[in-house]
């Protein structure tokens, strides 16, 4: 099943559009849009799995690096 959305675009998209289809990367517009909208969406989904790991890493800057740690305790070892 499919769903029609009616969209509009520059001149120049347009353009662009129609020479990716004309040079073969696309079969028509419509591979061609829907191809754009799911990298659209991929891009979003990857931005808010950034944030998130952003906000843990911020929850953790307050411990040591772990190469420091590590290196402290082969110190302590050497002693």
């Amino acid at each position: 099943m499919s769903v029609q959305v009616n969209i509009r675009t520059t001149p120049f998209l347009a353009k662009e559009l129609d020479l990716v289809v004309k040079e073969g990367y696309f079969r028509n517009r419509t591979e061609a849009v829907n191809e754009a909208i799911r990298l659209l969406i991929k891009r979003y989904e990857l931005s808010k799995i950034k944030a998130s790991i952003e906000s843990i890493r911020e929850d953790t800057e307050r411990y040591p690096e772990l190469s420091d740690v590590v290196e402290s305790m082969r110190e302590e070892e050497d002693r």
